[in-house]
């Protein structure tokens, strides 16, 4: 197949829902943008875009988000709104141009339509099925189909790449792009951002800081109490959205815990100003955490962006015991993982980290610079 013509042809990202809730998204778009493709977004929110990518040459199409669990807003959400996608997609590809869909969801709401274009499919998460309608445990839409199709699979770990290959039968190893963000300087601070790392900065305490969902399978309670045994210097902060449906369990947890600070949540890239003040960064993975159709070996290959926007900033790691945080924590040695999550494991993994802060912090930045986007990027279209 002839290689991509960027003067001729168009780049289409597509992304179901809020694209403001992944930052991998944002990267790619911004990785695009800055290479000279031409580049038409198709997705949900897309006003609350960074700067640095509505201010770029690329075309936005934007679809209604529907959040509510209603069983005719479901329905709606999953016809509806998906057939908006399906038009929106049709209406913008001609001969030539790259589909490039960013989650196991989006596939789902164009379904066949992409069987008629030149297709990246990327994948955020590591599926061992994925629903035929959301909440269905026993109707499989088929994503193996049209991975086994697509022009390119891209997945974020080098390790789920050999996993997805042998799960699905492809015929090769999906491509890895890491979750890494493209610019580390976020927007200039709006007044709530302002007001909210001030705050922060008049509080002198180390910040053991989360960036992330304070999703179930994400267990602060085990850094919490171990902050707690540290002492009156220090402070865990917590950054991010509460899922619906959740908001009663983590309210729980902030009133049961007095030295974690929620900061509330910021679209990215704001939460990156944040980093400025950060002690040593987070990754609290839950082993315990099940899901219907996400593969349990997806957290223990985990590939968080959080990781790279730590090291960006130069801020040393913590996290669980799984070998998507070990492999670059031990090469690098940019992070202590926790051998168990009893609260003196954690205090030792702080200690640990404290005893070879300096290097710590240097390793991260080193970490963050091996790995190059715009190649890789790049050999996904052109290879």
């Amino acid at each position: 197949m002839c290689s991509f013509d960027k003067e001729k042809n168009k780049i289409v990202v597509v992304h179901y829902g809020n694209v403001m809730l992944y930052p991998p998204v944002l990267s790619l778009l911004e990785n695009l943008l800055h290479n000279n493709y031409k580049v038409v977004l198709i997705s949900g929110n897309t006003k609350k875009l960074p700067k640095v990518i509505t201010d770029s040459d690329i075309k936005l199409i934007d679809i209604e988000i529907i959040n509510s669990r209603h069983i005719i807003m479901r329905v709606k959400r999953r016809f509806g709104i998906g057939g908006q996608y399906k038009r929106a997609l049709i209406n913008v590809m001609e001969e030539g141009d790259i589909v490039w869909t960013t989650t196991d969801s989006t596939v789902r709401a164009i379904n066949k339509v992409l069987l008629n274009y030149k297709h990246v499919m990327q994948l955020m998460e590591l599926d061992s099925f994925f629903p035929l309608f959301d909440g269905a445990k026993f109707l499989k839409f088929d994503l193996s189909l049209y991975a086994k199709v697509a022009w390119k699979t891209v997945v974020p770990e080098i390790n789920r790449a050999y996993i997805q290959k042998v799960q699905w039968k492809l015929n090769r190893v999906p491509a890895v792009l890491p979750n890494k963000p493209y610019y580390l300087e976020p927007d200039e601070m709006t007044e709530d951002v302002q007001k909210a790392i001030t705050e922060l900065e008049k509080d002198p305490r180390k910040k053991i800081m989360y960036l992330g969902v304070m999703s179930v399978d994400r267990n602060l309670v085990p850094f919490a109490k171990a902050v707690e045994k540290l002492g009156e210097n220090y402070c865990l902060c917590a950054l991010g959205s509460v899922p619906e449906g959740q908001k009663e369990q983590f309210d729980a947890f902030l009133e049961n815990h007095s030295q974690v600070k929620y900061l509330g949540f910021f679209n990215p890239p704001n939460h990156l100003h944040f980093l400025k003040s950060a002690y040593i960064g987070l990754l609290p993975y839950s082993t315990d955490f099940s899901s219907v159709f996400i593969s349990p070996l997806n957290v223990l290959y985990c590939a968080p962006n959080k990781i790279y926007e730590y090291a960006g900033y130069g801020v040393p790691m913590l996290g669980t015991d799984i070998m998507g945080l070990k492999q670059p924590f031990e090469k690098y040695n940019i992070g202590v993982c926790c051998a168990d999550l009893s609260p003196e494991t954690v205090v030792n993994g702080i200690r640990r980290i404290e005893m070879d802060y300096s290097n710590m912090k240097q390793n991260c930045r080193a970490f963050y610079d091996d790995t190059n986007l715009d190649s890789i990027v790049y050999s996904i279209i052109q290879e």
